[in-house]
């Protein structure tokens, strides 16, 4: 049986003490549980990897193509890589602190597993309580399509 994905717009209120910006991003849900929450990525103060376009419409079309591709068509079947999920909601930089996962590809089916926290410091941390998942291929890309398209 596979994985349900969800997109689901997650937002980070601004500040002026200490400084933050403001994001509209996507929390990645799995069976109708936030992978935010279930990776603790929200004790990093991390935000998800794609932006929300009707909020965020210059940074979505700066880099939710890109990102759209490394979670689908960048995936050879039978290959694999990591992807970060949730990252620094200021920069983005991995090196601030990154939850990724290791996403594969086979026939009809996308996987994530072997999900870390990494901070490009220190070793990474794998998340061994979280996941795998394995979803079907053509929902898996219908539903991050219909959350990234303006």
């Amino acid at each position: 049986m596979a994985d349900h994905l969800e997109l689901a717009v997650l937002h980070r209120s601004g500040g002026a003490s200490p400084a933050k910006k403001e994001r509209y991003t996507f929390d990645f849900v799995i069976n109708g549980q936030s992978l935010l929450a279930v990776t603790g990525a929200a004790n990093f103060d991390l935000s998800g990897c794609l932006s929300v376009p009707q909020r965020e419409p210059e940074l979505a079309l700066r880099l939710n193509d890109r990102l759209t591709r490394l979670l689908t068509s960048a995936v050879p079947v039978g290959g694999s890589h990591r992807v970060a999920l949730y990252v620094c909601p200021e920069c983005g930089d991995l090196a601030c602190g990154a939850i990724t996962t290791l996403v594969s590809r086979s026939d009809g089916v996308v996987r994530w597993s072997d999900f870390a926290y990494e901070n490009g410091d220190d070793c990474e941390t794998k998340l061994s309580k979280v996941g795998p998942f394995a979803f079907d291929w053509t929902s898996y890309v219908t539903e991050i399509e219909r959350a990234c398209a303006g």
